[in-house]
């Protein structure tokens, strides 16, 4: 998987505003009867008749229907290793519509993709492969950061709970969350705020996991 979305965040700009466009033409029946098209053909979209949205309240509809699509997701009982590239897919279509909701609600976009880090240990028993998986978490972590990184008051947090994530991960699912909180574009006081957080973690887990006691020690130093 690769590390840059930046040509792909492009594409899905240009897209979603000639589709936008393309769209404020048809006239007014046509559009009703496409959306009750879509409705019918998707039983999880019928939430949003469940009560009138509100104007400037879309966000909140959305942001439900992301997280019970997340919900969803994390509600498998096995993936073997037939299954697996199909599972992939999913979270990564997910993870997309993700991203389209968190280009126009940004702050909102950030506590789904929370929930979603939160959300996705309840499969890591269910899954036959811990390569792909874990190439998804990665992927997960790196847009979750990203974004947060653009949202006031939401990078610290983010970093920190991905700290968490990797040190409750007995599978190496989070194991790059390191190395992405380096990489990561963040203000220099979060920088030392997460130093601090991984030096405290470090000597948590000494007994416990040597391992990751040295990673976040060496992680703290490289953050300050």
């Amino acid at each position: 998987m690769s590390r840059k979305h930046g040509g792909g965040q492009g594409s899905q700009r240009t897209l979603r505003a000639e589709l936008r466009t393309r769209l404020e033409s048809w006239p007014r029946e046509r559009l009703l009867d496409f959306a009750v098209e879509q409705f019918l053909a998707d039983p999880h979209l019928r939430y949003v008749l469940d009560e009138p949205v509100k104007q400037g309240r879309a966000d909140e509809a959305l942001s439900r229907h992301l997280r019970r699509a997340i919900d969803g997701a994390m509600g498998v009982r096995y993936v073997d290793w037939r299954e697996l590239p199909s599972y992939i897919a999913r979270l990564e279509r997910l993870l997309g519509d993700i991203r389209s909701f968190a280009e126009g609600y940004p702050a909102e976009g950030v506590e789904v993709l929370r929930y979603f880090v939160k959300a996705v240990p309840q499969v890591f028993d269910s899954i036959a492969d811990e390569d792909e998986l874990a190439l998804f978490c990665a992927q997960l972590a790196r847009v979750t950061l990203g974004l947060a990184a653009r949202v006031a008051g939401a990078a610290r947090t983010v970093a920190e709970e991905l700290l968490a994530a990797y040190v409750a991960d007995e599978y190496g699912r989070f194991s790059e969350v390191p190395e992405l909180l380096v990489e990561a574009e963040l203000p220099a006081d979060v920088r030392r705020e997460v130093a601090a957080a991984a030096e405290a973690l470090a000597i948590q887990v000494t007994r416990r996991d040597g391992h990751k006691s040295r990673e976040l020690g060496s992680l703290a130093a490289r953050l300050r």
